[in-house]
């Protein structure tokens, strides 16, 4: 070999040597990677009831749990609901019509206690707890109901009967 190939050799080497340990030191002298601490910024919250019309919203106020079930031009979304025995729905006007959720049968809102809605809706006010909002309301208006009793109860808009959903209570 000349001595041109020996410097040749000898400066590749050296490349390669420097090479791999620069790649070492900076492999190894690298900080750990800082895990991203939320800020207030970064932060959502979600305090209203949402507006998806396939979304049902559940709240927890100490024991009882409240399901929220939007009402649309569409209909009752969710459509079926499960929750335990001694919670609450809320159902949430976002259509452009009247709504009076009722229990089923139509018109006679019999199914959740045996009384109709003549006997549980005098004035327009729920009498004795029966699951009937017994008045239309508004766009924009919210009706709550607690269940008592177990079982599966199907409702409709007493306004618009071809809009139904039910509650299964556990």
């Amino acid at each position: 070999m000349t001595k041109i190939g020996w410097i040749v050799a000898v400066i590749l080497a050296l490349l390669v040597a420097g090479a791999g340990a620069a790649a070492y030191f900076t492999m190894n002298n690298q900080a750990a990677p800082v895990a991203e601490t939320p800020t207030e910024e970064s932060v959502e919250e979600n305090t209203a009831p949402s507006q998806d019309a396939t979304a049902s919203v559940e709240v927890t106020a100490g024991a009882q749990t409240t399901t929220t079930v939007t009402y649309t031009d569409a209909g009752f979304s969710p459509a079926k609901v499960f929750i335990q025995n001694g919670n609450a729905v809320q159902f949430v006007n976002n259509s452009t019509r009247t709504m009076w959720v009722g229990v089923d049968d139509h018109p006679g809102h019999t199914k959740y206690d045996g009384t109709s809605t003549k006997e549980h809706c005098a004035s327009g006010k729920n009498l004795n707890g029966s699951f009937d909002q017994c008045v239309a309301s508004a766009p924009g208006t919210t009706y709550t109901f607690t269940f008592t009793k177990s079982g599966t109860f199907g409702y409709h808009n007493h306004t618009a009967s071809k809009d139904v959903g039910s509650v299964v209570v556990e």
